[in-house]
This record gives structure tokens, sequence and C-alpha cells, in this order.
């Protein structure tokens, strides 16, 4: 009887201590996942941190760019009209885009009259004109000239533009469709472009368009 007490006792024992030592494993196990659950979780976090410090420094970066190759433009958009004129004295104008070309902004002006159609590319920093053009009018061909009365400036359009897009202005083109002069200015904010388009006169927001 005493024998068989005994035995229960030191069976009872064994299960005890067995229960404990895998308690204590499952305690350590689950100790080491939260561990490695909580370096992932900063890695993860540090990352994040890391590449949104990076995306803030690349679009810092071009806008910087941006603004310093806008700070060369030294000939005035009348300044660049006068230039076209030089070259086809006379002639309707029917758009005028000023856009960077490589690392330099250049001008493109059309114009036309009644049997041709005339363009010209002006640097914007040295007032030298290249890529003189003319041809011929094709029959179907309709062209309207820009009417520049009482216009809004290219700063005036770049203000408006940039409180609406939330940016840098970097190209802009003055345009006429149906008998109404706009202003489509480009602004970038990183590597994000919207294009937005300006009643010339009325200074409104015709449309805005998104390139990511």
């Amino acid at each position: 009887m005493k024998l068989t007490k005994l035995t229960s006792a030191i069976l009872l024992g064994a299960t005890l201590l067995t229960g404990t030592v895998a308690c204590s494993k499952q305690d350590n196990s689950t100790a080491q996942t939260s561990q490695t659950t909580s370096h992932k979780s900063t890695a993860a976090k540090s990352s994040d941190n890391s590449q949104s410090s990076q995306t803030s420094d690349s679009s810092t970066e071009t806008t910087n760019s941006v603004k310093t190759e806008i700070s060369k433009i030294k000939l005035s958009q009348q300044e660049a009209i006068d230039k076209f004129h030089s070259q086809f004295s006379g002639k309707q104008i029917k758009s005028i885009d000023l856009s960077l070309e490589g690392k330099q902004y250049v001008y493109e002006i059309e114009g036309f009259d009644s049997t041709h159609e005339y363009s010209a590319e002006i640097n914007a920093e040295t007032g030298h004109a290249s890529s003189v053009h003319s041809e011929r009018l094709d029959h179907d061909d309709r062209n309207e000239a820009l009417n520049l009365d009482g216009i809004i400036s290219r700063d005036e359009a770049s203000v408006i533009a940039e409180e609406h897009a939330k940016g840098t202005s970097q190209e802009w083109k003055l345009d006429q469709e149906h008998g109404k002069t706009y202003w489509e200015v480009e602004v970038v904010n990183g590597h994000q472009s919207t294009e937005v388009k300006i009643d010339a006169h009325s200074k409104k927001i015709l449309e805005t368009e998104h390139d990511d």
C-alpha cells in the first residue's frame, strides 16, 4: 500500500515537472516571437521613414532644379514676340510656348497669315532665334490669332496654378480656342505633374489634368 502511494506521488511529481518545463518553453517561445515581431515592426517603421525622407529629398531637389532653370529666363514674352516679328514681320500670333528643353528654356512661337504658317524657337536666356520655319497652309486649316489685350501675365498665371495644384510652375503655353485665350501651366511637385488651364482674361480655372 505504501509502495503504491509512493509510486503515485512520484508519477504526480513527474507530471507536474513536465508541465512546468513545457510552460517554461512555451513562455520562452512566446517571448522570442514577441521580440521578433517587435524587431520586424521597428525595422518596417525605419524603412518607411527612410523611404519618406528619400521621397522628400527628391521632391526638394526637383523643385530647386526647376527654380534654378527658371532664374535663367531673361527674355520677356513681349521681347520674344518682337524677335518673332523680326523674322516674320506683320504675322499674327497663334500660340506661345515656354518650355524646358534640356537645361534651357525656349520660347516656341507660332504665327500665320492668309497663305502660310510660321514658327520660331527663341532661347529665353540669350534671345537667339533658331529653327525658323514656314510652310503653306492647307485648305482646311483654321487658325485663330491670340487676343493679347488685357490678359494676365505669365507670373499671374503661375500664382493661380500653384495655389490650385500645390507645386512649382515649370512650363507655360498661351493659346486660343473658340475665341477664348487661355494659359496652360504645368505645375510640378516631386515626380507629380499637374496641368492647369486658366482663362487668360477672367482668371477662371477651366481644366485640371494630373499626370503621376
